[in-house]
């Protein structure tokens, strides 16, 4: 008997680890018998290898050195080969993309690449190549995707006008207000960014997978219905039998969708037809599981909505100081009670914008910047509303505040003036500790000796002298407000040593500590 012939696949990335990560997911979903993968570092060596060797399908990065993707593909039409190709871009290469789609790629990933993505890319390759037969009874053009949509809309759409597409469904499966429904919802939000009717037919091929292999469903007599609606992509489940747990049913379409790292949501009970949208209402709720998933909760401070609305507001205030390092590390705290706590996510939305205006309330130059932000990278409130889980909206808020906060300094008439405010003020904030000139200048992002030059040209004094200079002011207070010891005095304001401090102190006053406070009583 022969041996099929495996699916050859050729990888090409300048990155290394990208390539091993590709390989290790490929992997863990297809045997070496089904897919030979074969990989290279450059548009160049692939170029060498596919002139050398047949492959079937090609997914290459499309910017790369010495040879790029974009030259690669060329490459494969002037020698006519027969081999699919799909560019893996990021969200800046759209004109590249175009460019790629032109030469011939059929499809374009993401960076970075979804798991699940990947591996719909590779069963349409096998499926164009004839290696992989399809579940599905029929294929799914884009006016029958449409009235699908239309019909999901009468269903459980928003709107409280029947379509004609509904009512019709309903007597032809003489559907009652009394009938069963289980719903399954499947997140696409990712998927969105590929070619959609393909990911349509991926997620149908699963669908009639589970149909024809279940025990449970023939005996159900069900009506079914699939399609998109939004940003889910819907599964319809009527009957008149409820005889089986929903989950229990689903469990295998479930399995199915865990291996291809989609996220669901589904009814835990079987809802009356007559309530089909607090069916829809649960499914929605029922992604939220999703949204909180950082891997850490608080470690120090109280997990409660007092601490972290203390710390929303410190970060606001660090932020309208420019400060980013004290708005990062506030709002990392923030970022943890939030998964700690696990409110609703309009909570945490509602709280996020808070944030923003306590900012722009604080300082007004925030205001026209964050405006001009709308609809680029860098839109705080698009990244609140749109974010589909924790992790996504810590990566954009942290991006988009280091953005902003840059351009604001950027925009300043005296950067030079700005740099020796904030150098004051971490001074000021921790004369008590050991601080050294290079603490002091990395806070500030400059080399010691540049920012000791500056320092001294803007204040007229040496960091040194400044730094003895508020220690004393400082210790002068507590002489004259607390029965604190001379020793105790020192070292609140930072000398470890008694000895140093007094000679600090005589240097600045002309008196001892013990004079200066017999003086001032």
């Amino acid at each position: 008997m022969e041996t099929a012939t495996p699916f050859k696949l050729l990888l090409v990335d300048d990155d290394p680890q990208i390539l091993l990560g590709l390989e290790k997911i490929i992997s863990s979903h297809f045997s070496g018998d089904e897919i030979l993968i074969f990989s290279c570092k450059n548009g160049l060596m692939a170029s060498q290898l596919l002139a050398s060797e047949p492959i079937n399908a090609v997914i290459t990065d499309i910017k790369m050195p010495l040879f790029s993707g974009i030259d690669l593909l060329k490459f494969m039409n002037e020698q006519n080969l027969a081999c699919s190709s799909i560019v893996l871009s990021g969200y800046d290469d759209f004109n590249l993309v175009k460019n790629a789609m032109r030469l011939g790629a059929s499809d374009y990933l993401l960076k970075p690449v979804d798991e699940g993505l990947l591996i719909n890319a590779l069963y349409e390759l096998k499926k164009q190549s004839g290696q992989l037969p399809s579940f599905t009874r029929q294929t799914y053009s884009l006016t029958s995707i449409l009235k699908m949509q239309q019909l999901l809309e009468g269903l459980i759409g928003s709107s409280d006008i029947s379509l004609p597409d509904a009512d019709d469904f309903e007597q032809e499966h003489h559907i009652s207000g009394q009938t069963s429904c289980l719903m399954c919802y499947v997140d696409i939000r990712r998927a969105l960014y590929s070619n959609y009717l393909t990911m349509f037919q991926f997620l149908t091929d699963r669908v009639e997978s589970f149909l024809n292999s279940s025990r449970e469903i023939p005996l159900l007599n069900p009506t079914v219905v699939y399609g998109r609606l939004d940003t889910y992509w819907i599964f319809l489940l009527f009957t008149d039998e409820a005889s089986f747990e929903p989950e229990k049913i689903l469990e295998p379409f479930l399995a199915l969708l865990t291996k291809d790292h989609f996220k669901y949501s589904f009814t835990t009970a079987w809802y009356p037809y007559a309530h089909i949208r607090q069916a829809d209402e649960e499914c929605r709720k029922g992604f939220e599981k999703y949204y909180f998933d950082l891997p850490y909760a608080p470690s120090d401070a109280p997990a409660n909505w007092q601490t972290l609305s203390e710390s929303l507001d410190a970060a606001a205030t660090a932020a309208a100081a420019y400060d980013y390092a004290s708005t990062i590390k506030n709002l990392e705290l923030c970022f943890a009670m939030f998964n700690f706590l696990s409110p609703s996510i309009s909570d945490v939305r509602k709280e996020m914008h808070h944030f923003v205006y306590s900012i722009l309330n604080r300082n007004s130059a925030f205001i026209p910047i964050i405006s001009t932000s709308k609809f680029t990278d860098y839109d705080l409130f698009e990244h609140i509303e749109k974010s589909e889980s924790l992790s996504v909206l810590k990566k954009h808020l942290y991006s988009s505040v280091n953005y902003l906060i840059g351009e604001l300094i950027e925009s300043m008439e005296n950067k030079d003036d700005y740099v020796i405010q904030k150098a004051k003020e971490y001074i000021h904030n921790n004369y008590q500790d050991n601080l050294t000139l290079n603490d002091v200048a990395t806070h500030v992002f400059l080399s010691e000796n540049y920012f000791s030059t500056l320092f001294s040209q803007k204040t007229g004094t040496t960091f040194r002298n400044y730094l003895r200079s508020f220690r004393i002011e400082k210790a002068k207070e507590l002489l004259t407000t607390t029965n604190l010891r001379i020793y105790e005095v020192a070292q609140q304001t930072g000398y470890n040593e008694h000895s140093h401090f007094v000679r600090a102190f005589k240097a600045i006053t002309g008196q001892s500590p013990g004079d200066y406070r017999q003086m001032k009583k």
